[in-house]
Order: structure tokens, then C-alpha cells, then sequence
């Protein structure tokens, strides 16, 4: 049996298994994810080596620039495509110009090169989903599942024919040639108890298999053979985390210095089971400094 998608490397940050964009043909053909538009031409000619001449839908499971990043710009190549987006994140794809700053304040200098700019989308070719909304392809039925926790604009989508579970970045990174579950929890909307009840929920789906954005291949299947056990493994990796950060907060309130902790943890932590490349390219998915804000953010807000 052929897999449910094909998997695009958008080769992010010109390396590649780092994300992942996935392609579903059938009476309709789907992408979701897009990347960032820095790397847009490696899906285009992921697309081209896959005889895609015609997208009617383009899906981001949020509007963060390494998910959604290039949707305006795929939608300018391909003009019968919809894309839909959570009802919360699709305004941000019609004027990207506040989601652009927010993560500038993140990525300053950097941002041109790591993430290529964002188009804007005519809002007429925007469908919100909420929560539970299916999206008909043929045989294949997508539909919604709010997972917030990573972000509040977050979907995972439900293939219900096969069972799978596109889940961006709810569950966190998880690459293929690590084996190591890494949270991805950036500022400023990360909440620890809505992503660990997002990954529950998730688990309650009893999906066959789960990709994740960062990194699942169908041709490998590493990272859904063992859908629960992906899941429990994400929870202890936030769960991890926070211990870490809240034993960090007493150490140290400045950002910087609690990020040098918490990156010497984790580092000291992989070291156990992988090598400096493994870590190296992990490093590459989700950098300390923003996962360790959202968390000392999520914090502050708990204890203010």
C-alpha cells in the first residue's frame, strides 16, 4: 500500500529532514505545510518530480513562518488553490506585516535570510476552519483538530481514511535520524497545559501514524510506527523542560543566562544517546533562546 503523502524537504536552512512539507493526491490534491518562502523552489520542484501541475488546496496546521511562510507565494503559482488556515491565524496570512515583526523581534538581521519574506493572500482565497471542519478530497477526509499549546491558531489534521495525523508542530521535533523528542515552544503564546491536553487529545484520536513537521517521512516511517508511544515521549519532553526552566528561574531572571543553562542541560541530556552532529541539526529546528522564553514567559504569566 502506498502512503497516505509523499513528503517534500524543503531542505530549511539548506539542510535537509529538517521540515517537511506533505503532499496528498487524489480527486483533489492537498500540500500541507509549506515552508518558509526562502525555500520555496525546493517545493516547487518537489511538486514538478511528483507530476503536480495543479493544487486545489494548500494547508498549514498555523501561520508560523517555517509552516506557512511561502502559502501566499505557492498561491500565486497555483491560482485554483484554497488555503486554509485556522480561523485565529488567517488575518496574519492577508497582512503578514505584524507576523513578520513579532518574529523579527526573534530573528532580527537574520530574518531575510532564514525566512525569505511572506506574500500576502487575497483574503478570498482564505478558508477559516474551527475546530472539527473537514476538508473533502475524494477518498480522503481532512478535519481539523484544535491543538493549542504550541500556539492558539494550531491545527492538527485527521486523514480519516488512513488513520494518519498531521500534527505540525503539537507533539514538537522529533527528526528522523536523532530518535530524540524535543519540545518546540515558542514565545508568546507557549501554555505547558494546553500542549500537553493537545497531545492527549491526540493520543484519544488513536491515529495509525503521526507525522510530524520536524521531521516524518513515509518512506521511513521512523517517527510513525509508534503513534502512543510519539505522543508520551512529546509529554515528557515538556514536561522535562519545565523542570528544567523552573529550576533555572531560580537561579537567574535574565533571559540570555537562563538560556546558557538550559542549553547546557539539554545538550549535556542528548549527549547520552546521540553525537554533536544529532545535536548540531536539532539545533537548527528550534533554537534554546525561544524555546526557553515561551517557557519563562508561560511562567510568568502562571505566577503574576
Amino acid at each position: 500500500m502506498s502512503p497516505p503523502a509523499q513528503v517534500i524537504d524543503t531542505r530549511m536552512h539548506g539542510l535537509p529532514g529538517i521540515t517537511g512539507a506533505f503532499l496528498i493526491t487524489d480527486e483533489q490534491t492537498a500540500l500541507i505545510e509549506t515552508g518558509p518562502k526562502s525555500t520555496v523552489e525546493h517545493v516547487l520542484g518537489g511538486l514538478r518530480d511528483a507530476g503536480i501541475e495543479r493544487l486545489d488546496w494548500i494547508i498549514v496546521t498555523h501561520i508560523h513562518l517555517d509552516h506557512a511562510g511561502a502559502a501566499g507565494t505557492l498561491a500565486r503559482r497555483f491560482p485554483e488553490a484554497r488555503v486554509a488556515v485556522h480561523e485565529v491565524g488567517a488575518r496574519h496570512l492577508v497582512d503578514p506585516s505584524k507576523l513578520w515583526s513579532s518574529a523579527s523581534r526573534i530573528y532580527g538581521d537574520a530574518m531575510d535570510r532564514m525566512w525569505g519574506g511572506i506574500d500576502p493572500l487575497p483574503e478570498e482565497r482564505i478558508v477559516s476552519l474551527t475546530d472539527g471542519d473537514k476538508i473533502e478530497l475524494g477518498a480522503t477526509t481532512l478535519q481539523a483538530v484544535d491543538t493549542p499549546g504550541h500556539a492558539s491558531h494550531h491545527h492538527a489534521f485527521l486523514d480519516s481514511s488512513s488513520g494518519v495525523a498531521f500534527v505540525g508542530d503539537a507533539l514538537g521535533v522529533r527528526l528522523l535520524d536523532v530518535g530524540v523528542m524535543r519540545p518546540a515552544t515558542p514565545p508568546p503564546e507557549f501554555d505547558l497545559e494546553k500542549a500537553v491536553a493537545s497531545i492527549e487529545r491526540l493520543k484519544e484520536l488513536e491515529p495509525t501514524e503521526i507525522y510530524l513537521t520536524h521531521y516524518s517521512s513515509p518512506a521511513h516511517g521512523v517517527n510513525s510506527a509508534r503513534p502512543q508511544e510519539v505522543c508520551d515521549e512529546a509529554i515528557d519532553a515538556l514536561r522535562t523542560w519545565a523542570s528544567w526552566i523552573e529550576e533555572v528561574r531560580t537561579q537567574t531572571a535574565d533571559l540570555d543566562e537562563a538560556s546558557r543553562l538550559v542549553t547546557e542541560r539539554s545538550r549535556a541530556d542528548m549527549g547520552k544517546q546521540v553525537g554533536d552532529d544529532a545535536i548540531e541539526r536539532m539545533d537548527q529546528t528550534t533554537s534554546y533562546w525561544m524555546n526557553t522564553s515561551g517557557y519563562m514567559r508561560y511562567f510568568d504569566k502562571k505566577s503574576g
